[in-house]
């Protein structure tokens, strides 16, 4: 039996079939010509949908021919303010996923013998927990259950653990189309733990609109000027995709043209950049992209040079400026695998054919008066989990009950504020839980008023990945 993992990109998504034969994995991509399925859905009023690299290649054809282009849908998804109407009907976010997922889940069927029903998701570590639930509903709606999720950065590290294999403490650079994505990770008994994650909303697609922005500029410098705003969103993609074109180019050239037809009032376009200017270009987003690893080894409590690997994947890894950065920050210890595009995917795969166990890394609970932790789950809880009821008072009297929730190590993690009446002899009340999104799920209330309790949401919390 085989299982599948999805690595849901802003810009392009991974699937990845694994089976396990004679305790041999044997890993295989699944996508289109070659390449991950770009994340592109394309709707008309009266024809059929369109998706991935049919809607890539006939971006601009497309909609000229009254199709809806939707990209980048993952950075919208849970907000529930997002809709857009085509042929009267409206679409959501939501919609739009579990419309894509579906197609997807489609083309993936036809290479496989085994039906697409379930899989592990990999999602960026700030995913918010109404995007996870809104990414588990439109799975849903897809026909596929998703079975957990799983960090970007940490299905890395499990599909690449055997060729850093000796190293303790490993950073993994995931830094894909929308999203930048650091995990601090070690690995001993077949657990993997979470030391330590940071992200930014940083990634190739704004690395291609600052290229685009570029050439713009020196476009414009003859005839008659006008503002990149300004040009009609055909034009707009059209340079963007020119732009990302020249920036993959530069992954293993020194210099890449474009060439833009109908821009700007102008027939034809062509300009070109270096390396060096590309470089220059960008100098700022790669070294904010180096502090984001920073960022990560602070919170784990390690220098950069107590790091055994950084391990590199994503599409956004493949260009050099970044690549020469970290080389700098950590020499020989930079690791580059090979289809880096298919690697987190591959590491969700494995989970979903592993069946591994999820247990909470640190203690978590609720801040007290005297600086202590009172915990409400335990370091080792296995997840999805439900605490018991507890009772708690107030010190002082006062209008507001205060509760700071925070992990093990007392990093604050979410206040909720209850409404009270003075001193509470009744007391206050909390019940929680941890669900299979791994989120804790909090909910505080005064014991003689439960309908005007308070609630709260924490996906902060760092969980361990118990390999048998």
């Amino acid at each position: 039996m085989a299982s599948y993992g999805i690595d849901f990109g802003t810009t392009n998504t991974a699937v990845v079939e694994c089976l396990f034969l004679n305790n041999k994995m044997s890993a295989t991509p699944l996508g289109e010509m070659n390449q991950p399925f770009p994340s592109l859905i394309a709707l008309h009023p009266e024809k059929p949908s369109l998706f991935g690299m049919e809607v890539k290649k006939r971006r601009r054809q497309l909609k000229s021919e009254g199709y809806e282009v939707i990209s980048s849908f993952k950075s919208i998804l849970g907000n529930k303010e997002w809709s857009v109407t085509v042929g009267g009907l409206d679409y959501t976010a939501e919609d739009v996923t579990a419309l894509f997922l579906s197609r997807v889940k489609k083309a993936v069927e036809s290479k496989s013998n085994v039906p697409m029903t379930e899989a592990v998701i990999s999602i960026p570590v700030d995913f918010q927990p109404e995007q996870r639930a809104a990414l588990r509903r439109a799975a849903l709606k897809a026909g596929i259950r998703a079975r957990s999720f799983v960090s970007e950065p940490t299905a890395a590290y499990i599909y690449c653990q055997k060729e850093i294999a000796g190293a303790s403490n490993v950073a993994v650079f995931d830094w894909g189309g929308g999203t930048l994505d650091v995990s601090i990770l070690t690995a001993e008994n077949g657990v993997i733990q979470e030391l330590a994650v940071s992200g930014r909303r940083l990634g190739g697609n704004d690395i291609d609109e600052t290229l685009a922005r570029h050439f713009h500029a020196r476009i414009m410098r003859t005839g008659i000027p006008k503002a990149f705003e300004d040009m009609t969103g055909t034009e707009r993609d059209q340079i963007i995709n020119q732009s990302e074109e020249a920036k993959k180019r530069l992954s293993t050239e020194d210099f890449a043209p474009i060439l833009l037809m109908k821009y700007g009032g102008r027939k034809i376009a062509r300009e070109s950049v270096s390396l060096e200017e590309f470089q220059g270009l960008i100098a700022q987003k790669v070294e904010d992209a180096a502090d984001v690893l920073r960022q990560a080894a602070r919170k784990a409590h390690i220098t950069i040079e107590q790091l055994d690997s950084i391990l590199m994947v994503g599409g956004s890894c493949e260009m050099r400026p970044i690549i020469r950065r970290l080389e700098q920050i950590g020499g020989s210890r930079v690791y580059r695998p090979d289809n880096a595009q298919w690697v987190v995917a591959g590491g969700a795969a494995f989970l979903a054919e592993q069946r591994p166990v999820y247990k909470l890394q640190h203690d978590f609970g609720v801040l007290m008066s005297d600086g202590s932790l009172y915990p409400v789950f335990k370091a080792g809880q296995e997840i999805p989990c439900q605490s018991p009821e507890f009772s708690f008072g107030v010190v002082e009297d006062t209008t507001n009950a205060v509760f700071i929730f925070a992990d093990g190590q007392k990093n604050e993690l979410k206040r909720v504020l209850l409404p009270i009446k003075g001193f509470q002899y009744e007391g206050l009340r909390l019940k929680a839980f941890i669900d299979e999104d791994m989120i804790a799920h909090v909910f505080v209330y005064q014991s003689y008023n439960e309908k005007k309790g308070r609630s709260a949401e924490i996906n902060q919390l760092s969980f361990a990945y118990c390999i048998e």
